[in-house]
């Protein structure tokens, strides 16, 4: 089981760096496309659906991201890794302290995101296994 604690640690970290930055990137891009000159304009549009629609891909990419580093070099338990970074960072932005400001507005890119980067990590780790026992096997 220890092995698993570096990965979900890494996993989580990304999560929920790439979320903070997201939500700061969305802002700037939200606030002078809109050309927003109030704080209560900004709260307005921060809350509003074009920023959670904004934030939608960002939040499958983000995850998708760190759930295929965090899983890349596990053997076994790529789904298990993933499921704990996703369950933490959904926790975190639901009872935690960036409930106010996260990119992340919708758990279901969270999740997706999650399973997508686990799967391709998964392939990418056992077809690198094949590689190397072929490897082997003619030599």
């Amino acid at each position: 089981m220890s092995i698993y604690v570096k990965p979900i640690l890494l996993g989580t970290l990304f999560g929920l760096m790439s979320g903070i930055i997201g939500y700061f990137a969305t802002v700037l891009y939200l606030s002078i496309g809109q050309g927003v000159t109030e704080s209560s304009e900004l709260v307005e549009l921060l809350r509003s659906k074009e920023a959670m629609y904004w934030s939608m891909p960002f939040s499958f990419l983000a995850l998708l991201i760190s759930s295929f580093i965090s899983s890349r070099k596990l053997h076994t338990g790529h789904y298990l890794v993933t499921f704990v970074v996703a369950l933490v960072v959904c926790l975190s932005i639901t009872l935690g302290p960036l409930k106010i400001i996260s990119i992340h507005m919708n758990y279901l890119p969270i999740l997706i995101g999650s399973l997508t980067g686990a799967y391709l990590a998964k392939k990418i780790n056992k077809s690198s296994q094949q590689d190397g026992s072929e490897a082997a096997i003619s030599a």
